[in-house]
């Protein structure tokens, strides 16, 4: 769901709330800081590249219209950081991950003036064998919880899986301002690189929709930047 009307945007502004996806009972979804996405179990608290996961194998300013990377702290964005849609469980193969990164990009919209995105790329290095375990863990999940469109719920779509790439669509219902409720969808992909799994995702803006043309090109230059992990 797009508006029709854009606003003017001067800083990071507002993101949807992380809510699990498999949460019960809540209340409407509304804007929320960049910064305060609730924490859940068992995702790894990163923010600047870690032992073993140089910079050079993250998203780079040339791959996100020139958008420098931002800090992401511990629990922010938790269900991308991979893809958790059955909220804070752990995965089996969350212990054989060895560093793990997260960033954060604005990323400008293709006009000037238009509307930027908030996309997120987590980068999470693993133990020989443990990426393409932590792989089949997530398909699992997707498969186990695909959540609703329900009060406090994402919802969870695979819009394609390929040999390398899953491309999902998060859907969850966004209250701003007085508008009426309605359904905005993010887009995320994920995908394993030797024994690194890699994770990008488009946020949108405020009560703006992700971009999936975004998600997949950015998904296919992370894939070649993640092949600087030894």
């Amino acid at each position: 769901m797009r508006t029709t009307s854009i606003r003017t945007v001067t800083t990071a502004g507002l993101l949807a709330a992380t809510l699990t996806a498999c949460a019960a009972e809540g209340s409407t979804v509304t804007p929320v800081s960049a910064s305060s996405s609730a924490p859940v179990e068992g995702a790894p608290a990163v923010s600047a590249p870690a032992e073993g996961i140089p910079a050079a194998a993250l998203l780079q300013p040339a791959d996100v219209r020139d958008a420098k990377p931002e800090t992401v702290e511990e629990g922010e964005f938790a269900h991308v950081r991979p893809l958790r849609p059955c909220g804070g469980d752990r995965y089996p193969s969350d212990g054989t991950r060895t560093d793990a990164v997260a960033k954060r990009y604005v990323v400008p919209g293709e006009q000037e003036g238009s509307t930027p995105s908030v996309v997120v790329q987590f980068v999470g290095r693993h133990t020989p064998g443990g990426a393409a375990e932590q792989i089949g863990d997530i398909s699992a999940a997707l498969k186990r919880c695909p959540g609703g469109l329900g009060k406090g719920e994402h919802k969870w779509d695979v819009v394609e899986a390929t040999a390398e790439t899953t491309v999902v669509r998060i859907g969850q219902r966004f209250s701003y301002a007085d508008e009426e409720p309605a359904t905005v969808n993010h887009y995320a992909a994920v995908s394993r690189v030797g024994d690194a799994i890699v994770v990008v995702a488009d946020l949108g803006w405020e009560n703006m929709d992700g971009s999936e043309p975004l998600v997949r090109d950015l998904i296919t230059k992370a894939r070649e930047r993640a092949t600087a992990i030894a």
